[in-house]
């Protein structure tokens, strides 16, 4: 099985279009999009449509979770309040609709190798913002997640949200498509191992 995995769109509709391109011409299985459709870009709402439109597994980002939520799940993007507030206007209920339904993560079997999916690691799944800071990469608690039972339990686990291609045992972390430095993930899985590879746009 082959799987392409992106992130961090931030509605740049540009670089969400390349990277489609790219993807069709890999003859992948599976398309996995981990979130964030929204802020910094100004083509947001095309972005989701394009996405909404295409056989691509959507999962939540936080912009997602503002979006739907609201800021107040978060108390370091205050300063984000009108722009959320503004674009929550702008969707229309088919839209809003398809972002309440996306889920948090998304598992895959194939060959007896278990893939997870998701924005970012979790502190509580159960919680109203369910992803560990961006401030725990550094503290320590990002590294002692990676090794808890809820991680180790797959051969493979990959995230965004840190706009940063890295690897920390089974985590593998994928940069923004949106932004500078932009890639995504390649992961083909056989019945002796998954290998992957990082990807420029």
């Amino acid at each position: 099985m082959k799987i392409a995995v992106f992130s961090d769109v931030h509605g740049n509709l540009s670089a969400l279009k390349a990277v489609l391109e790219q993807i069709s011409e890999k003859n992948v299985d599976l398309i996995v999009f981990l979130g964030d459709i929204f802020q910094r870009g100004n083509e947001e709402i095309e972005c989701l449509e394009l996405l909404k439109d295409n056989a691509i597994i959507c999962l939540k980002g936080n912009c997602e979770l503002y979006m739907e939520h609201g800021v107040d799940i978060d108390p370091d993007v205050e300063y984000l309040r009108d722009y959320y507030d503004e674009m929550r206007k702008k969707l229309t209920d088919e839209q809003k609709q398809f972002i309440k339904q996306m889920p948090l993560f998304y598992e895959k079997e194939c060959h007896g190798h278990k893939i997870c999916f998701s924005h970012f690691l979790f502190s509580d799944i159960s919680s109203s913002y369910p992803f560990l800071q961006l401030s725990d990469l550094k503290n320590g608690m990002f590294d002692r997640v990676c090794n808890s039972e809820d991680v180790i339990k797959y051969d493979l686990v990959v995230i965004g949200h840190s706009h940063q291609n890295f690897v920390k045992g089974n985590v593998v972390s994928i940069s923004a498509l949106g932004l500078e430095g932009a890639s995504y993930l390649l992961i083909e899985d056989n019945e002796d191992i998954v290998c992957f590879e990082h990807i420029n746009i």
